[in-house]
């Protein structure tokens, strides 16, 4: 979409929101891949979602384009994280955060669990969510570990976790002073409670056996005391080589991770 296309698309929509009347919303999506200078914009969507109780949010700002986007995704985290409203005081992103408190079903890309990180203080962002579903959307890559021990530790009521994981585009991140080793990560995470008492299921899509992959499932499964099924679904197109990797992967989990609910079953579904 060009930018004249793009200007013209979000000006639609804020009309749009600024003449519906209704008072609930089921569903409502926000695709928006590089938006720079569309902070206020989304910041308004997603205003106007919750207040209609919507309950099925989905925040995307991936890239669906596997290209080098370091320098652009640099201007839109600064954009997202510094933004100034008409009569406003300045923001930064942990006002989105705060605005999807009471969304119960919730989709995030793995962009909104990178820049949560740069908050002066992201595990402030405590405050308990009402969210049962969530699917993150992410590369597994270790700067979206933060974000994502953020939405464990925000939401206490979570029943079901899916992990997207994105294989078609790569999101470059801009160089941060935070360096996380996934190993130790989550080796020294701490339980949550959503993790001691309500999140029952977890599935992982376009499962490929990879170390960082295993690694937040070594966590999830040591931590997990309500945990029923683990659903891993292979990733498409894989050769053979790739799929014993995932087998081996698999069997890894099966017989050595340590689990802490007695009745928690893992399957690996195989691509069609």
């Amino acid at each position: 979409m060009v930018e004249p296309d793009r200007v013209f698309f979000v000006r639609v929509m804020r009309e749009w929101i600024s003449r519906f009347t209704g008072k609930i919303i089921e569903n409502f999506e926000i695709h928006l891949s590089q938006p720079m200078g569309f902070a206020g914009d989304i910041m308004s969507l997603t205003e106007f979602a919750t207040s209609r109780q919507v309950k099925n949010l989905v925040l995307d700002f991936s890239d669906p384009i596997q290209r080098n986007l370091s320098q652009a995704q640099q201007i839109i985290r600064d954009g997202l994280l510094r933004c100034r409203y008409p009569q406003k005081n300045e923001l930064d992103v942990s006002h989105l955060f705060f605005n999807l408190l009471y969304v119960r079903n919730l989709t995030v890309c793995s962009f909104f669990l990178q820049v949560l990180q740069d908050c002066d203080d992201p595990m402030a962002l405590h405050v308990s969510m009402k969210t049962r579903h969530l699917v993150m959307k992410t590369n597994m890559h270790a700067n979206d570990f933060v974000g994502i021990s953020i939405f464990l530790n925000s939401c206490p009521e979570l029943e079901s976790l899916t992990f997207d994981l994105v294989t078609s585009s790569r999101f470059v991140r801009a160089p941060s002073p935070l360096v996380i080793d996934p190993v130790s990560h989550w080796l020294t995470s701490k339980s949550y409670e959503c993790l001691e008492k309500t999140l029952k299921v977890v599935k992982i899509t376009k499962f490929r056996g990879s170390s960082n992959e295993l690694h937040m499932l070594q966590y999830l499964l040591r931590t997990g005391c309500v945990m029923e099924r683990v659903d891993l679904y292979e990733a498409e197109g894989l050769n053979h080589n790739q799929k014993r990797w995932v087998l081996a992967g698999v069997e890894e989990v099966q017989q050595n991770f340590k689990r802490a609910s007695r009745h928690l079953r893992i399957t690996l579904h195989n691509a069609g």
